[in-house]
């Protein structure tokens, strides 16, 4: 059923539509296939390039942090080192204070330092104690590592006897402890560090505005978070990423990508968020541009497509109007067509073929001239025999009353001759009839000549009933007379024959009279072809050739044979057809 009505639209189509869908259809296919290749290869390419920023983003974070937090485990070491060398020193607690002052003023973000032991001694810059309370229980002191194992960072100072000189919020305050030991005690080394300095190093990394990081500690608290309102959105599942992994969150109707790292000094985890909108608006910018791309080589491609098949449908067109008016009968009209491809070649036949259209038209027109013409002709020549015939007859009837049977016979002969002559208007008689008016002349024409002339007619009986067109025979008699026998002083003699060999008749003139050079009948065998070639030469060779033509085509043929001062022989030979004619 579709496919019937599918098939049914494409024959209604003209060649012009049919043309514009096969190159839009060709040309679209395509560009939709690469188009939608294109577009998901970009999209991926976007979401991989989302995905890597924000891994990028929060690895950078974590390692900016490993280098900052190697900075503070240097600094730990060289205050270690310096203290248990200076500690037999009397001045060893001056000289303490005095370097820490210098790392202080160095480091800004180093609000204060301080130092206790196992023996709850304290020292402190930028930093007091609020509490008798014995230190070796504060949690800072529990947690510092071992003497050589490196630093301990603890994200907030929320319970300490031991704070900063300014009022610092414990949220605002994070420590670093390293481990000495001086006298055989533990002596652990306390830095308040601003979160500031956190801050700064996000944003030294950062640069993206739809990104931010956040820090965790070890055991899931936050450690640093911008202020914004996303931050304080996110779930738990969000929080609990591991080392490496990427998660997808939706907030408040948009998507973020979050991608956590684990600094290895500290333990903590820097959770990238990166807004997922940009890349959306990316793929949808992408979509956009895709889109219009395509409508527009949509576009040209019509606007190509439509000139392309403009440029078949116009030459066709403009040939079939043409065609048309050759249907209505003008052969005046040509196509003229400046085209060097196909359709030209079409265009220069179908002149070619009113060329020789108008050619035809003109050589029916000829032959129809022709014809009417030799009709009126044999109509006027007819008139004449008419005449004469009834004239003879008259004379005939005289002669007989005077008794002059010469005379009688002689009339009777040229009198048998009109008659076959006129054969009642007929074009073809039998081989018996034209045999009969060859006779009649040979009578006539033996007379004339008296002693000099002698003939033979020679036929088979099977020959007889054939029709062939009338006096065929007698312009050859006439030829040997006038051109054979009436040269030669000795005279000389006619044999007239006809015989059937299965579908061909043979018709033969043979005299014994003067004959032809080879220079001579060479000339007559040129003249016999240029006469079936449509010449106009020998009139009654002419009139012979004609004839067998209009009755025959090319199913006949004419032979001629002489010897000089011998003979001279024509041989005609027809086809005959199934019915008996020729």
């Amino acid at each position: 059923m579709h496919k019937d009505i599918f098939t049914g639209l494409i024959q209604r189509m003209n060649l012009k539509r049919k043309l514009i869908w096969t190159y839009c259809l060709i040309t679209t296919i395509p560009l939709l296939a690469v188009a939608v290749f294109m577009v998901s290869r970009m999209t991926a390419d976007a979401q991989k390039e989302t995905s890597q920023h924000a891994d990028q983003l929060s690895h950078q974070v974590g390692d900016a942090m490993d280098v900052y937090m190697g900075i503070f485990r240097e600094l730990m070491d060289y205050m270690v080192e310096s203290m248990e060398s200076e500690s037999d020193l009397p001045d060893a607690d001056e000289l303490l204070l005095r370097r820490h002052q210098n790392i202080i003023d160095t480091y800004p973000e180093i609000v204060g330092i301080a130092v206790a032991d196992e023996d709850d001694r304290f020292l402190g810059t930028g930093m007091k104690r609020i509490s008798k309370d014995y230190l070796g229980n504060e949690e800072w002191f529990l947690k510092a590592p071992g003497k050589g194992e490196g630093i301990e960072v603890l994200n907030s100072s929320e319970g300490k006897i031991v704070i900063t000189n300014e009022a610092y919020s414990a949220d605002q305050i994070f420590s670093v402890m390293g481990t000495g030991e001086i006298g055989g005690k533990k002596t652990v080394i306390l830095m308040d560090i601003k979160k500031d300095v956190l801050k700064s190093l996000i944003e030294s990394v950062s640069a993206n505005t739809d990104s931010f990081v956040f820090i965790e500690d070890a055991n899931g608290e936050i450690v640093y978070t911008p202020v914004n309102p996303i931050v304080y959105r996110i779930d738990n599942k969000g929080l609990n990423i591991s080392d490496g992994e990427q998660d997808r969150i939706t907030i408040q109707g948009n998507e973020y990508l979050m991608s956590a790292s684990v600094e290895k000094e500290s333990g903590w985890k820097f959770i990238s968020v990166t807004s997922l909108l940009g890349q959306q608006r990316k793929v949808a910018r992408l979509y956009l541009v895709s889109i219009c791309s395509t409508v527009i080589v949509l576009l040209v491609v019509v606007w190509i497509s439509n000139r392309l098949a403009e440029s078949f449908n116009r030459p066709i067109q403009k040939l079939t109007q043409k065609m048309q008016l050759v249907e209505q009968g003008d052969l005046s009209v040509r196509a003229n067509l400046k085209y060097h491809d196909e359709i030209g070649t079409l265009g220069k036949n179908f002149d070619h073929m009113l060329d020789k259209m108008n050619m035809l038209v003109e050589d029916v027109q000829t032959e129809k001239q022709r014809t009417l013409a030799a009709r009126l002709k044999s109509l006027q020549e007819q008139i004449k025999p008419h005449f004469l015939y009834n004239t003879l007859d008259t004379i005939n009837w005289m002669a007989r009353e005077h008794g002059a049977d010469d005379v009688v016979k002689m009339v009777e002969a040229l009198t048998n001759m009109f008659r076959l002559g006129l054969s009642q208007g007929k074009d073809y008689i039998t081989v018996c009839e034209e045999l009969e008016h060859v006779r009649n002349y040979l009578y006539i024409q033996s007379v004339r000549y008296e002693d000099k002339l002698t003939y033979e007619i020679d036929a088979d009986e099977d020959c007889m009933d054939i029709v062939i067109p009338k006096l065929i025979l007698q312009p050859l008699v006439e030829n040997s007379i006038y051109h054979g026998i009436k040269l030669k002083k000795k005279g000389g003699s006619i044999k007239v024959s006809t015989k059937r060999d299965e579908n061909t008749l043979y018709l033969t003139v043979y005299d014994t009279g003067q004959g032809m050079s080879e220079e001579e009948l060479a000339n007559l065998k040129e003249i016999i072809d240029a006469i079936k070639e449509g010449e106009q030469r020998s009139f009654g060779m002419t009139y012979v050739i004609e004839r067998l033509k209009l009755y025959a085509n090319e199913g006949f043929d004419i032979d001629v044979d002489s010897i000089q001062g011998e003979y001279t022989r024509v041989s005609i030979s027809l086809g005959i057809k199934e019915d008996g004619n020729v």
